[in-house]
C-alpha cells in the first residue's frame, strides 16, 4: 500500500523508503522506527518454504538538528526462486541507521530466504537486530512456515504456517490502519495477511499475484496445474514471502519478501 504520512495533526512523520544522507530539516526530537527487508520464497515443484520477516528496531528519542547528518540504509526485499533448483530465493536486505550522535550503526536484519531441495529444504529464519546505545532494541522477525513470517513491533515476529486449516502468513502484532496511520513514536501494521490458497480448478495462463499489508507474510500457494503459472503471495513491508508449489516447477514462483522501510517521527516533547 502507499505511505503517504502522517495522521492529520500530528507532527511531521517522514517516510524513508530509499537509502540516502538524511539532514534533519529542523530541530527536535525524533523517534526512528528501522524494519528490515522480508526474504524471498521458494517456488518449486515439492512442498514449498517461505521468507522470513525482516527485524524491527526501534531508538524512543534522540535530539537531532539541521547541523546533523545520517546514513539511512533501507533493504530491499528478497525476489522470489522459480523452476525449482534452478533459480534461488533471495534474503531480505537489512535496513540501518549511523550519524550524528549516535553510537555506531544500528541494524534491523533482513529475513531469510526459503531453500529449495537442493539448498536444505528450509523455511527463512527471521532477521535480527544488531547495535546499541540511545535506548535502541527490538525484535526479531518472523520465521516462515510455508507462508512468509510477519514483522514483530511488540515481541518476536508471527511466524508464518503450512497448514490448509489456519491462517498462511504471518499477522503482525501491531495492526491497525497501516503505516500510514503511525506517528507520535508509535508504529502501526496492517490487519490482512494471506491465507494459503489453493486452487483446485486450473486456468489456462492464468497467472496469481498477491501482496499482503504492512508488516504481515504472504501466504504459500498450492494449485497442480501444467497450463498455468502461480506466484506465492509477497510479503507486504517487511514480511516474507510465501512459497509456491505446482505440478511443474516451471509454473511455480515464490513471492518477493517485502522492502524495509524506516519511519522518523519528530514528536511534540
Amino acid at each position: 500500500m502507499a505511505v503517504i504520512g502522517s495522521p492529520p495533526g500530528a507532527f511531521p512523520q517522514l517516510t524513508i523508503t530509499q537509502s540516502q544522507t538524511w539532514v534533519p530539516p529542523q530541530d527536535g526530537n525524533v523517534c526512528i522506527h528501522v524494519v528490515g527487508a522480508g526474504g524471498g520464497a521458494t517456488g518449486q515443484n515439492a512442498t514449498p518454504y517461505g521468507g522470513g520477516a525482516g527485524a524491527y528496531g526501534k531508538i524512543p528519542t534522540l535530539a537531532v538538528t539541521t547541523s546533523g547528518s545520517y546514513t539511512l540504509v533501507v533493504g530491499s526485499g528478497g525476489i522470489g526462486g522459480a523452476n525449482s533448483n534452478v533459480y534461488s530465493a533471495v534474503s531480505g536486505g537489512s535496513s540501518q541507521v549511523s550519524g550524528t550522535g549516535l553510537t555506531g550503526t544500528k541494524t534491523a536484519g533482513g529475513g531469510g530466504r526459503g531453500n529449495h531441495a537442493g539448498q536444505g529444504s528450509t523455511n527463512g529464519a527471521g532477521g535480527t537486530v544488531s547495535g546499541s546505545g540511545e535506548g535502541w532494541a527490538g525484535n526479531t522477525g518472523g520465521a516462515a512456515g510455508g507462508s512468509g513470517g510477519a514483522v514483530g513491533i511488540y515481541g518476536t515476529g508471527n511466524a508464518g504456517t503450512s497448514t490448509y486449516h489456519t491462517r498462511g502468513g504471518g499477522m503482525t502484532d501491531a495492526q491497525s490502519g497501516g503505516l500510514v496511520m503511525s506517528g507520535y513514536g508509535i508504529i502501526c501494521g496492517g490487519s490482512k495477511s494471506s491465507p494459503i490458497m489453493y486452487f483446485p480448478n486450473a486456468q489456462k495462463g492464468a497467472s496469481y499475484l498477491f501482496t499482503a499489508s504492512d508488516l504481515c507474510g504472504g501466504g504459500a500457494v498450492m494449485r497442480s496445474s501444467s497450463s498455468a503459472t502461480f506466484h506465492g503471495t509477497n510479503g507486504g513491508i517487511g514480511g516474507g514471502g510465501g512459497g509456491c508449489w505446482n505440478v511443474t516447477s516451471a509454473g511455480a514462483r515464490g513471492g518477493n519478501g517485502g522492502d524495509g522501510i524506516i519511519l522518523i517521527q519528530y514528536l511534540p516533547w
